[in-house]
């Protein structure tokens, strides 16, 4: 997992387009632990226990503090650091979402299909990560690599301590979105990963812009999305969107929506670098 990062040697190397995605005034994994509660440091200790303990049969891999105060924190469901609920998920977790690197998805990532929009946050604060559904095209492209590049976008949202403590947002802009880029084991799969198949707690979900016709995708939807997570669904026209966002939306907005005003290819080149350089960094 992460470790402490250079960041001023970061920005030397990289300028200030790729260090909008860096984080601020961040606390070392050490510092959040002994800021728990009582209750959270107990959910935090009995995981970590139960994961390593030598009893067990043999354990497919080894998991971090950094990583198992995410699993707490992320537990899925109404509360935080239930010990029950995030176990599950970490007993089903496949760990090759926590693997994925920028390099082996860059392709996928610049096809500009789902990505984090650096600085633009909910109007309760959670940063935003935003799709377009109608650049995937399930008969082109596998279900794998949607959901890898899912999962790698919303894992390295929550390397950040306040959206892996109170969650993140998801905007899905469904214009031009047809049949053609829809199928029914793609949306299963990527309902999955968005309540918990990978430690994120996604508290915010925005479409926009519907077709008249969702209707009959929202029944399918539905079958998999637990009560509490439908909701935090919203199907919403675009002028309603900013109702949803931080004041001041438009200007960190990519320009992929009406009316967002960053470059979505320039955002997306920043990411990847930023995201490279940071696993070379870490890797080293």
């Amino acid at each position: 997992m992460s470790k402490t990062l250079d960041l001023k040697a970061l920005s030397n190397t990289l300028g200030d387009g790729p260090m909008r995605y860096a984080p601020a005034g961040e606390r070392s994994i050490e510092e959040q632990i002994a800021a728990l509660t009582p209750e959270e440091k107990e959910c935090f200790d009995t995981l970590k226990a139960k994961w390593n303990d030598k009893d067990r049969k043999k354990k497919p891999h080894d998991y971090s503090d950094e990583m198992i105060l995410r699993f707490a924190r992320c537990s899925p469901g109404s509360k935080k650091f239930n010990e029950k609920a995030a176990w599950k998920v970490m007993k089903k977790c496949d760990p090759k979402y926590l693997d994925l690197t920028a390099t082996e998805l860059e392709e996928q990532l610049l096809s500009k299909t789902l990505f984090i929009v650096p600085g633009l946050k909910s109007s309760e604060g959670h940063d935003v990560f935003y799709m377009r559904p109608s650049r995937y095209f399930p008969m082109e492209t596998s279900i794998k690599t949607i959901i890898d590049n899912l999962a790698y976008c919303m894992q390295t949202m929550v390397e950040k301590e306040h959206a892996c403590t109170e969650g993140v947002a998801f905007l899905a802009n469904l214009d031009g979105w047809t049949m053609g880029n829809f199928s029914v084991s793609y949306c299963l799969e990527f309902m999955k990963m968005l309540q918990g198949k990978s430690p994120v707690r996604v508290r915010l979900f925005l479409i926009v812009d519907p077709p008249t016709w969702f209707d009959l995708i929202w029944k399918v939807m539905k079958t998999v999305l637990a009560s509490d997570f439908r909701k935090k669904v919203h199907m919403i026209p675009r002028e309603e969107l900013e109702d949803f966002l931080m004041e001041g939306a438009p200007d960190y907005l990519c320009d992929d929506i009406l009316g967002g005003k960053v470059e979505t290819d320039e955002m997306i080149k920043d990411f990847v670098t930023y995201r490279k350089e940071v696993e070379k960094a870490e890797s080293s």
